[in-house]
């Protein structure tokens, strides 16, 4: 059993964060409907509900229960507190326009990828990714450009407590092949996701790394059908690339 899971934890706090994931999952929902999903008593989760109601994190609306814009506060001053997000913001928008393609910033938080930012450009198309999203390192180009930039045991720490759960067919599943696939990484400095997240979609990624530590993640992602021209292709790994490290001199300076 790995270390997160020997922790004592509140129960209450527990099942607070429980009903809160439980209304994001469910995109609002009646009291019976969250309470059959989270497999608790009926009057456990309207006790729960009406509590986050008195203190505004949820709202009511024609009998079904929702998110409130509370959490955006939350959400917006973690954002602001974030160095790499504010160094990176001009220059994603830059890479952005250049390459017309969508351009994201990830970073890594308690083993997970969060995606932290993200620009368009006039030629990207619409993926499932969303600012604030948080999901698997192994399958996203910037996620392996971070997993490789850390150390053995941590990678190990992280795959014990998520797993490399299947997206596509494409996806990594093996320890093995990605940790060959982690060295191939740090030995050329950038990263592919080969439809491993989302079929049709390809994606490049580098790392934003200060003084040995890794910070971030940074993609450029599109239709497979362009990134197979090599020419194309090899202008995306070149504008992913300076992207990173103009956001390292940025935190350098």
């Amino acid at each position: 059993m790995t270390s997160h899971n020997t922790r004592r934890t509140v129960k209450t706090a527990d099942t607070v964060f429980a009903i809160i994931e439980g209304l994001q999952e469910l995109d609002g929902c009646t009291v019976t409907e969250l309470a059959e999903n989270l497999d608790l008593a009926k009057s456990t989760v309207h006790t729960y509900l009406a509590t986050l109601e008195q203190k505004e994190y949820v709202i009511k609306k024609d009998g079904m229960y929702h998110l409130s814009l509370k959490f955006l506060n939350h959400g917006m001053h973690t954002m602001r507190k974030n160095e790499v997000a504010t160094v990176a913001r001009p220059i994603l928008e830059q890479t952005a326009e250049e390459t017309g393609e969508v351009v994201w910033l990830i970073v890594e938080e308690h083993g997970r990828a969060v995606y932290l930012d993200r620009v368009k450009g006039d030629k990207a198309v619409q993926t499932s990714g969303h600012r604030g999203l948080r999901t698997y390192l192994h399958f996203l180009a910037a996620g392996k450009c971070i997993l490789a930039n850390l150390s053995d045991e941590k990678v190990k720490e992280i795959l014990d407590r998520h797993g490399l759960p299947v997206q596509t067919e494409n996806t990594i599943t093996n320890r093995d092949i990605l940790f060959e696939e982690l060295q191939h990484v740090r030995e050329q400095g950038y990263a592919y996701n080969n439809e491993e997240e989302v079929s049709g979609v390809h994606a490049i990624g580098a790392p934003i790394i200060q003084n040995g530590t890794v910070h971030a993640g940074v993609s450029i992602a599109g239709p497979t059908a362009r990134f197979q021209d090599d020419e194309y292709d090899q202008k995306m790994r070149k504008a992913v690339v300076e992207a990173a490290n103009t956001i390292e001199l940025q935190l350098e300076y």
